[in-house]
């Protein structure tokens, strides 16, 4: 048994005991119905092997079946598993026959109406050659074919007179209205008991990760996993290091992974079992969900998936019953189960279609008039630099980060904003005076100058022993200087150092400005927080700039960020 099987089951004791209670009472030689639901995920199949393992030991016969989406139109497949592996346990050769017999009249059975193939010979098989206990689990019952699910409904309302354990497994959210309905109906009747596992509770998950619950790690892991043990064990695996933060969004968002980071086998197979049955027209809109990413409507997803808002629609819904997309709380869109859901889809979709979607995500959330931070990872997954605006939007969602204090977030966008103008060119002086801004107050609050640096020297900013100022000398490379003022050195009155001017030659209101400027606030900004007129400031910034000898605002900016390295 492997560390997390053993440490899983542990935490499902309770249900586990309830479990093999149901062993102890088929003795009487009646049959005993549970219906075990839970989530993908949640651990019913480690709870049956565990349930299994422990029946064997007590000398039961154990045939398991699983339900394959793949067999919906063979009639009784279910069943025939079950059968199958019972000839291969009988140790006579009448009830091999037997066996055999049944197996076939249920395999070739058919009924359009979904009826019951042959019950009465299965059930009377069942109560003449079950002796020792039976123990008979059928896994992933949502999926079965309706065949399969009337045979069942057949044993549940009518029990065989036989030691006989029936345990039905399945996935509420994805269950046919049948299925629900007859488990119902046998528990009303008293055939039918129900174990429902829900989300594991902090100290469980605590267990789990074998980790102490008061760790900020395991609060961070079960609020990302939802209480779910498959989930929680995969994030602990994928963010090894993390100890809180935004886990989720980072998923959400396909960004903040490390560089290496894969699912972990188990889950990946757990995944790629349940999209393998999914048809080539509901692959592309999963996949244009996966880019979209939150607040899936149709209209959105149909402009990603490049189909029409009919189509998306209704392959959105299929979705939603295969339990792939979930209703969002207090909204009419959809949202993936779990971020760790799209990220498998997103990572298995072309990576050049997936380039094109992100830009057709683009277009379609600045029509709908997105904030930056919002466009901002679609920006970086479509190639940072390919559109003249990309560099001045993740500017701006660099802004936001700082502003909400985030600045590993901030540092991020930055130096995507940094890549993008490496590739797009030069930037206007709005944008490198913010960018500029933001990269300075990144060094004020981190310590680090790295981006600061890096963003002088591609804005053309950085010092130079002749005073030389590429992107705020107000003239083209090459270019002549701007005329000199002030000083018997032929620079400004109160220059710094090589020459260049300090806003010490600015009056109070101008250096008020000025350092507002400097954060990359635009006059009109500038103007609401000081109680001026647009035009009034715009006046005192075109003083600033001829007492200065400058001619742009990314010179001014350039200047204040200076000031504040000196003056720390």
């Amino acid at each position: 048994m492997t560390r997390d099987r053993a440490r899983t089951d542990t935490v499902r004791r309770a249900e586990l005991n309830q479990l093999q209670s149901v062993l102890d009472e088929v003795a009487n030689g009646r049959q005993q119905v549970v219906e075990l639901a839970g989530d993908p995920g949640s651990g019913k199949s480690r709870l049956l092997t565990a349930l299994a393992e422990e029946a064997a030991a007590r000398g039961f016969t154990v045939l398991r079946a699983l339900a394959d989406p793949a067999e919906q139109g063979m009639a009784g497949s279910l069943f025939v598993q079950v059968l199958r592996a019972w000839i291969g346990l009988a140790d006579r050769a009448g009830l091999r026959d037997e066996l055999l017999a049944v197996m076939r009249r249920i395999a070739g059975s058919v009924d359009p109406a979904g009826g019951c193939p042959v019950p009465e010979r299965l059930c009377a098989l069942l109560e003449q050659h079950t002796c020792r206990g039976l123990l008979i689990v059928l896994d992933d019952v949502h999926a079965a074919d309706p065949g399969s699910l009337a045979l069942l409904d057949r044993l549940i309302r009518w029990p065989v007179r036989a030691p006989l354990a029936l345990v039905v497994a399945h996935r509420p959210r994805q269950a046919p209205q049948g299925l629900l309905a007859g488990l119902a109906r046998g528990s009303q009747l008293g055939t039918t008991r129900r174990i429902e596992l829900g989300r594991l509770d902090l100290a469980r998950a605590a267990e789990l990760l074998d980790l102490p619950a008061t760790d900020p790690r395991t609060r961070a892991l079960h609020r990302d996993a939802h209480g779910n043990p498959l989930y929680l064990l995969a994030l602990a695996r994928v963010c090894p290091g993390r100890l809180s933060g935004r886990p989720e969004g980072s998923l959400a968002d396909l960004r903040g992974l490390p560089p290496d980071a894969a699912l972990p086998d188990r889950l990946a197979r757990h995944l790629v079992t349940e999209l393998a049955v999914l048809g080539p027209r509901q692959r592309l809109v999963l996949a244009a969900a996966a880019v979209l990413g939150t607040e899936l409507d149709p209209h959105g997803v149909a402009a990603v998936a490049g189909t029409t808002q009919d189509e998306a629609c209704r392959i959105l819904d299929e979705l939603r019953r295969l339990d792939l997309l979930r209703p969002l709380a207090g909204s009419p869109h959809s949202g993936f189960r779990h971020p760790l859901v799209r990220w498998l889809v997103y990572d298995g979709a072309d990576s050049c279609w997936r380039a094109d979607a992100h830009r057709r995500a683009i277009e379609l959330l600045t029509a709908r008039g997105a904030p930056a931070d919002r466009l901002a990872p679609h920006i970086e997954r479509a190639t940072p630099g390919l559109d003249p605006r990309d560099a001045a939007v993740l500017t701006a969602a660099t802004r936001t980060a700082l502003r909400t204090g985030d600045t590993e977030l901030a540092g991020h966008w930055l130096g995507a904003a940094l890549t993008a103008l490496g590739r797009g060119g030069p930037a206007d002086d709005r944008v490198a005076g913010q960018l500029l801004a933001a990269a300075d107050e990144m060094a004020a609050r981190t310590g680090s100058r790295a981006l600061l640096t890096e963003a002088t020297v591609r804005l053309g900013c950085e010092d130079r022993p002749d005073g030389a100022d590429r992107a705020g000398s107000g003239r083209p490379p090459g270019g002549a200087p701007p005329p000199a003022t002030g000083g018997p050195t032929g620079g400004p009155t109160g220059a710094g150092p090589y020459g260049s001017p300090t806003l010490d030659l600015l009056t109070g209101r101008e250096r008020e400005i000025a350092e507002l400027a400097g954060t990359g606030l635009r006059s009109r900004e500038i103007a609401d927080r000081l109680g001026l007129s647009a035009r009034t400031v715009e006046v005192h910034i075109a003083r600033t700039y001829r007492k200065l000898g400058i001619g742009s605002r990314a010179a001014l900016v350039r200047l204040v960020v200076e000031e504040h390295r000196r003056a720390s």
